[in-house]
């Protein structure tokens, strides 16, 4: 800690704060519908109604973190879910629920974006490796620790939910009682543009996976607790069962990273997909034999899918130039968003039409798919050795709904991320010839 910024031990009191409250709310939802009877497909809806508001977040509010600043705008949006979090004890009512989680992934991708972007803006490439590190520790601890705290209170009732509303009302107090500046903004790295179409053909692994992971990741976390109610765990077993299948993700992220640095990255992603494939066949039967085998098998499952998007993003950066890189990680993130969107009402479909099992065929569906897809791939343009692909070094990255991954690579300096909406088949043409003179004999082979 000493060798850190003076600013970033107090932005990270303020995400533990947070991201407590954030894990308790997640786990929380899922819980009390359906202690309410809610329907399986609202509690999708729910899920699908947070992602939109985090999508909307992402694009409305970076013009205002500009405008205004980092702090007032974490100020705003730490208010909102203050607010939100209680509405949601003092008015049960599923179509009432779908505003106040729309508000809340908005209000959620402002304290996000203005905590990675801080983070970013004061590390510096000979630290940003070991800020990451602390910065994702601290996030997974934080997340895994708000769903413990289910078990501090009966979730039937408004407790929980006020609980909720403090912790996000006290992320506010370190920012407001010490005198703090903003970031530091550093422009090292011109940005190139990228198009979706060259990014599809230099990386399809990539794109595909991080849409995956979207959908995958965000049916879980909204869905899992329902599930787990449906079958008949307590909340206590519901609590555990999240915290302990959340925490995976700190130690697989390392282990299976430094693989991927070794091995062509496909290869790992496809031994993933095979093994949340497996892993989700067996997690509904298990728990009819024992609720720690079920924890056991279910953990093999979300360590893979937690990681899934680390790997796509690090797979997909081996084939970008350093100025690429944060457009290509824009569209990244919007193909995770779109499949935070359609993951959860989906999967709650499907829970609807075949019972609680349905949570587990619709993710090992997923995973399958993926597999597939990989393997197609592999056939289609085999692996080359990872001395000639000139592999970057893998960059652990949390498992959140955070929309700012690429700030926080080791391998740039911060940059502005701009947006084109444009197409242009000159550009474009321009684009792939100067790609292919650079890349030159790995497109062949890859």
């Amino acid at each position: 800690m000493r060798s850190l910024p003076a600013t970033l031990p107090i932005l990270f009191v303020c995400e533990i704060s947070f991201l407590l409250g954030h894990g308790l709310i997640m786990t929380l939802l899922g819980v009390r519908m359906s202690i309410e009877g809610f329907p399986s497909h609202m509690a999708g809806l729910l899920m699908s109604s947070f992602s939109l508001g985090f999508v909307l977040g992402s694009y409305l509010l970076e013009k205002r973190i500009r405008s205004v600043g980092h702090i007032r705008v974490f100020a705003a949006c730490a208010g909102i879910l203050a607010v939100t979090a209680m509405l949601h004890g003092l008015w049960v009512n599923p179509w009432a629920w779908l505003a106040w989680r729309l508000l809340g992934g908005v209000a959620t991708a402002g304290m996000l974006m203005v905590m990675e972007s801080w983070v970013s803006g004061e590390s510096t490439n000979e630290n940003r490796g070991r800020v990451l590190a602390l910065y994702m520790i601290i996030s997974t601890l934080s997340l895994a620790g708000g769903q413990w705290m289910l078990n501090l209170s009966d979730p039937a009732g408004p407790a929980l939910f006020s609980l909720v509303g403090m912790l996000f009302a006290l992320a506010l107090v370190p920012l407001s009682i010490v005198r703090i500046h903003g970031p530091r903004q550093t422009h090292d790295i011109q940005p190139q543009k990228i198009r979706l179409k060259a990014l599809f053909k230099r990386a399809p692994v990539g794109l595909v996976g991080a849409f995956t992971a979207g959908m995958m990741v965000q049916a879980f976390f909204a869905m899992t607790p329902f599930y787990g109610q449906e079958i008949g765990l307590t909340t206590g077993e519901t609590a555990r069962f999240m915290a302990i299948t959340t925490m995976v993700a700190l130690f697989a992220q390392w282990g299976l990273g430094r693989l991927s640095d070794r091995i062509d990255r496909r290869k790992v992603i496809l031994g993933m997909a095979v093994v949340m494939t497996i892993s989700g066949a067996f997690v509904s039967m298990l728990v009819r034999i024992d609720f720690w085998m079920l924890v056991l098998a279910a953990c093999f499952h979300t360590a893979m899918l937690h990681t899934l998007y680390a790997l796509s993003l690090a797979h997909t950066n081996d084939w970008l130039e350093p100025g690429e890189i944060v457009a290509a990680n824009a569209k990244l993130m919007i193909w995770y968003g779109i499949g935070s969107i359609i993951g959860p009402f989906s999967a709650s479909l499907v829970m609807q039409a075949i019972g609680p099992d349905g949570l587990w065929v619709f993710l090992g569906g997923a995973s399958l798919l993926l597999a597939l897809f990989v393997a197609l791939r592999l056939r289609r343009r085999p692996g080359v050795p990872v001395e000639e692909v000139e592999q970057e070094p893998f960059v652990a990255v949390p498992s959140l709904e955070t929309p700012h991954f690429a700030e926080l690579d080791p391998r740039l300096e911060p940059t502005q991320m701009e947006f084109h909406f444009e197409e242009g088949s000159d550009d474009e043409a321009q684009e792939e010839a100067a790609w292919h003179g650079r890349m030159g004999h790995h497109e062949a082979v890859r």
